[in-house]
């Protein structure tokens, strides 16, 4: 069975000022933590930090050899332009991630807290909770790198197929 193969998976959760990540390994059943953290991406010219993004993606994949980068999708609530800098930013994630030649997959805010808490509408606070209880990481995650850890558990939980 498809989700019986265990995966590394570089989760992304996408954001203008920091982006969080994460690398698991698992299957459907099983998860396990490898490392986390969160980079700050924010400049005062927006090319700059989304070069920051693309270069700290390919530095990731270099460094934990992920077979697929899964990142958190925008919410559509969203004023108009953090929805912008939120696409360009998924853009540099994006393009990292084919330049590494890698496939990707895309997952919602809702579909994350749904596999995590049971409840599409869960707080964040639910869900990192979760996360802490599932992958029981050694260090202390930044909030961002939590987000991102939920993407990969999420992903691997619900047996998603690339996309």
């Amino acid at each position: 069975m498809e989700s019986d193969i265990e995966r590394k998976i570089l989760a992304i959760d996408p954001g203008t000022q920091v982006m969080g990540w994460c690398v698991i390994s698992g299957n459907r059943r099983i998860q396990k933590f490898i490392d986390g953290g969160a980079t700050r991406v924010s400049s005062p010219k927006a090319e700059i930090g989304l070069l920051k993004i693309f270069k700290t993606v390919l530095d990731l994949i270099v460094q934990y050899s992920p077979e697929i980068v899964v990142v958190e999708s925008p919410f559509y609530g969203e004023n108009t332009k953090t929805l912008i800098r939120l696409g360009e930013a998924r853009g540099a994630i994006l393009l990292a991630s084919a330049t590494a030649k890698l496939p990707i997959a895309q997952i919602t805010p809702a579909e994350v807290k749904l596999a995590l808490t049971g409840n599409g509408n869960a707080r964040k606070e639910q869900v990192a909770y979760m996360v802490k209880t599932i992958l029981s990481p050694k260090k202390e995650l930044p909030l961002d790198a939590t987000d991102a850890a939920a993407v990969a558990v999420a992903f691997l939980q619900r047996g998603l197929p690339n996309e």
